[in-house]
């Protein structure tokens, strides 16, 4: 039956679309622990930084460019987990739309199931009563 078949399919694709969604939010996720493994380090940084007291100029210097560089490093993985956020928050959406049409797909099949299963058995009991009223009249 073609209706069963379109059943099938709309379960594939809800079955792309979670496998989709599962990889968007692992990815997501992975880039919130990158920041804030980024954030304590620099954190850590700082803090032995405070501890070891005098520095030379130059290691001033470079120590704040190392510091500037951990903070865009910070900023550009917050624009990517942003980014990831909203591909993560389509694809739910996404989800959700295939599932909501997957089950109105299986209603619509278990109506018309039921359908041709009333009819059948319409069918089996008009031959039934044929055949009773057939033995009667003999």
């Amino acid at each position: 039956m073609r209706l069963k078949l379109l059943v099938d399919l709309a379960e594939q694709e809800l079955d792309k679309a979670q496998l989709t969604l599962k990889q968007l939010s692992t990815n997501r996720d992975m880039t919130a622990q990158q920041i804030e493994d980024l954030k304590s380090y620099r954190q850590d940084y700082m803090a032995r930084l405070t501890a070891s007291g005098t520095m030379l100029p130059i290691q001033l210097s470079t120590t704040q460019a190392f510091i500037n560089r951990l903070n865009q490093a910070i900023e550009g993985q917050q624009k990517q987990l942003e980014s990831q956020q909203t591909l993560c928050e389509q694809a739910r959406e996404q989800w959700l739309e295939k599932r909501v049409r997957l089950q109105a797909m299986q209603k619509l099949y278990q109506k018309v199931e039921k359908q041709v299963v009333y009819a059948e058995n319409r069918v089996e009991q008009k031959m039934l009563d044929d055949l009773a009223a057939q033995n009667f009249r003999r």
